[in-house]
């Protein structure tokens, strides 16, 4: 009778422990099929970005192809930032180099909006507003009145910046889509 009582014990066990086991690895693969699904969509690449001086957005790709600083003189009594660039319209829509710049990028310094300025030389390409086809690049500068002349400078860019007017009674998204920022150092 022992005998019958340890072996229907060890039956019993043995299939309990049989339906552990399958219930958990039925568990593990779930969560496996899981992570992988999340992985899946965190390697997905953004098709916006601002990295290696490229900022490629919807409808346009912008290159920043130099930087150069005026330094402080007769004629300019402030130190200058140039920024020498590109603009390929890939969307249907037209547009200008100052404008694709302007919806896209903000530069500052020490946290603080640099101020544009009107300096000109024959060095340095001014389209500003010249209108880019679809699949046209256009060369263009944009230059800014620097706070000193040797704290780096941020530029930051992002899609869909509101260029309206911001009011107290309406709720407005200012910055768009972060794309990221990179830096440029001064070079004197």
């Amino acid at each position: 009778m022992k005998k019958l009582l340890v072996g229907s014990f060890i039956i019993v066990s043995t299939f309990a422990l049989t339906a552990c086991s399958l219930d958990g690895s039925y568990h593990k693969n779930a969560s496996d099929s899981n992570n992988t699904k999340s992985s899946k969509k965190a390697k997905m690449p953004s098709e916006s970005f601002f990295r290696n001086n490229e900022a490629k957005l919807s409808d346009k790709t912008l290159k920043i192809t130099g930087v150069k600083t005026v330094k402080k003189s007769q004629n300019n009594p402030n130190p200058l930032v140039v920024f020498l660039y590109t603009t390929k319209n890939t969307s249907n829509k037209n547009m200008t180099p100052e404008e694709a710049w302007n919806t896209t990028f903000k530069v500052s310094q020490n946290k603080q909006k640099l101020s544009k300025s009107n300096f000109t030389d024959k060095s340095i390409p001014s389209n500003p507003q010249e209108n880019i086809g679809k699949n046209q690049t256009v060369k263009n500068s944009m230059v800014y009145v620097l706070k000193n002349s040797s704290d780096p400078i941020s530029v930051n860019a992002s899609e869909g910046i509101n260029n309206n007017n911001i009011t107290a009674s309406t709720s407005q998204n200012i910055d768009g889509t972060n794309l990221g920022s990179q830096v440029y150092n001064i070079k004197n």
